[in-house]
């Protein structure tokens, strides 16, 4: 059973409203997950002098050494800064969700 509707003005007012209650739901995604605190580490691993830093993204809870010190923001800024530089732990398979749009 399909509850859309079949003309294209009202197919296309239904896709924005969702798109903006979709933007809702991510904002309040964000605003939880920088309530609940730093989530985040990376460690950093030694590199010749003049070599860029690499390090391991781990998540709170993983066995490895170390303490949560970045929140969902700091995150994603460490990963746009250091790109393929930082791995994610093979462990805890940290995960950054993703930007959302707009």
């Amino acid at each position: 059973m399909n509850d859309l509707p079949s003309d294209v003005p009202r197919l296309r007012a239904l896709a924005a409203w969702l798109e903006s209650q979709l933007g809702a739901v991510r904002k309040a995604i964000d605003a939880a997950e920088e309530r609940d605190g730093p989530r985040w580490w990376v460690q950093w691993m030694r590199t010749a002098p003049g070599e860029p830093r690499r390090g391991v993204l781990h998540r709170a809870g993983c066995w490895c050494p170390g303490a949560p010190d970045l929140h969902l923001a700091d995150a994603r800024r460490v990963l746009a800064e250091h790109g393929t530089g930082i791995e994610r732990c093979l462990v805890c398979r940290a995960e950054v969700t993703p930007q959302p749009p707009g």
